[in-house]
């Protein structure tokens, strides 16, 4: 038993020191794109209802749905991998089970976010019929809205099981398995609007503290090599 226990931390540091600090790059950098992309979102993209604001700015808003829904898929995806690396004792099937919901909400989220950027510029261009496209756009919201929700609703609770995860395992600052969901249920909370965006950018303030509790960890794992 052991012998099995020291293979299992030495795997794990091993694990942690080759890929920790990639990983924790990644997510910090996504973390602050997803937020800087939603503080500075076009006014058009606030609620997607508004014809003539999305015919204005319809460039920019295919590119600020491009950006923000591949940084956020991506760090709802890193933060999973980031807790893996963390948690390899207690609470490490917490951490596994959350991981696989987060990866697959990111993508599912990404997909959709896109594909509310994408619609929106087609059903706003320069045509004479743009109206009728705009409104079965409206209509039929739920076929670009519905796997953008369902994957953040994964996400969501993925990363409860992540911060559940993270709390088992003592790896991280005590405050931070608490900050992550207050902050999910603040951002839920705040609806649409400015507000939502300030509330996004404080929820991906933990995940850049969660890439660097993982930057962190790889550091004393080296040391601890070392000596």
């Amino acid at each position: 038993m052991a012998t099995t226990t020291a293979t299992t931390e030495q795997t794990g540091s091993e694990q942690l020191i080759e890929r920790g600090g990639t990983v924790a790059a990644l997510l910090v950098a996504s973390a602050v794109v997803a937020a800087a992309t939603i503080l500075g979102r076009p006014l058009a993209a606030v609620d997607f209802e508004d014809l003539e604001a999305l015919a204005a700015q319809r460039n920019e808003v295919w590119v600020f749905s491009l950006l923000s829904g591949l940084s956020i898929g991506a760090t709802y995806l890193l933060a999973g991998i980031a807790t893996c690396l963390l948690v390899i004792r207690r609470g490490a099937r917490l951490a596994t089970t959350g991981a696989v919901l987060t990866g697959i909400g990111g993508l599912s989220f990404s997909a959709g976010f896109f594909a509310v950027g994408a619609t929106s510029w087609f059903a706003s261009a320069e045509l004479a019929s743009r109206s009728a496209h705009f409104d079965y756009l409206q209509d039929y919201g739920m076929r670009a809205f519905g796997p953008q929700m369902a994957g953040f609703l994964l996400s969501v609770l993925g990363m409860f099981l992540l911060a559940w995860a993270l709390w088992r395992s003592k790896v991280v600052p005590r405050w931070l398995p608490i900050a992550i969901p207050v902050a999910i249920v603040l951002m839920i909370g705040s609806g649409t609007g400015r507000v939502y965006d300030v509330m996004h950018a404080v929820f991906m303030a933990t995940m850049v503290a969660l890439g660097w509790s993982l930057w962190r960890s790889r550091r004393k794992a080296q040391t601890d090599v070392v000596v």
